[in-house]
């Protein structure tokens, strides 16, 4: 006989592709109903198509826009007051050299990284916490343990959610209401494609889908993979700052 998957109504933001929407359609298909939240409309609209209508209410919202993300959340908790698991996935990444660095461009980053977070902790933690149960679970980046060149403002607002997650769990840890940090190295995503690592291979988007699916049900506090890359970023951690730099240079495009 099949385990039941521990949650049954879960939100997801920046559903419409990558991580986000495979794993959509892996919690769909352990019978979890979806909250959909994603800027555009037409990758939602095609996820909908894949998942069903009776699997998914979509919801279309840019999450940096955070007063009308906050109406938007207002609804969505009036709507579904079940949900049991929201992942915030939402991200961003905008590689720049420094000596042409638009600051508009690492606020984006920042905005939707890591503010944006808070504006859904601040709806959702006080409602799980009404409820007395619920997980909510942010996905970071091993980038954050690192601040590599040109990508250092991503590096920056990972690092910032990484912080965000900890101190939230220390906050709650008395509570019923549960805090991951999601921390995923190279995926095979559209976002892989524009950053400025040299990426030899990534794990299968639907593999990172599974490895979250299967860290949620288990109430990880965090998790970490590709297992490889989260122990060489340990290692990178713990070098001399001459050495760090050699480390996180060499993963690098040269013409980024």
């Amino acid at each position: 006989m099949s385990v039941r998957y521990p949650f049954q109504k879960a939100l997801i933001t920046g559903a419409g592709r990558g991580i986000g929407a495979a794993l959509c359609r892996e919690l769909a298909g352990r019978s979890v109903q979806l909250i959909a939240i994603n800027r555009s409309r037409q990758p939602l609209d095609d996820l909908v198509k894949v998942i069903g209508e009776d699997a998914v209410t979509p919801y279309f919202a840019d999450v940096t826009e955070f007063e009308n993300l906050e109406t938007c959340l207002r609804e969505i908790l009036q709507q579904h007051p079940d949900i049991d698991l929201v992942v915030l996935n939402a991200g961003l990444d905008i590689p720049q050299r420094i000596e042409n660095f638009d600051w508009r461009l690492a606020r984006d980053q920042i905005d939707t990284n890591l503010t944006s977070n808070y504006v859904f902790a601040s709806a959702v933690i006080p409602h799980f916490l009404s409820r007395g149960r619920g997980r909510m679970a942010v996905v970071s980046s091993l980038g954050s343990y690192a601040g590599c060149p040109f990508e250092h403002a991503y590096n920056a607002s990972k690092a910032g959610a990484r912080m965000m997650v900890d101190g939230l769990r220390a906050e709650l840890v008395e509570s019923a209401v549960g805090i991951t940090g999601i921390y995923p190295g190279f995926i095979g995503t559209d976002m892989i494609k524009g950053n400025a690592f040299d990426v030899p291979n990534a794990m299968p988007v639907e593999e990172a889908a599974y490895i979250i699916a299967e860290g949620l049900a288990e109430e990880k506090e965090e998790i970490m993979f590709p297992e490889e890359t989260a122990s060489m970023v340990a290692q990178v951690r713990n070098l001399p700052v001459a050495e760090r730099i050699a480390a996180v240079r060499s993963l690098m495009q040269e013409n980024p």
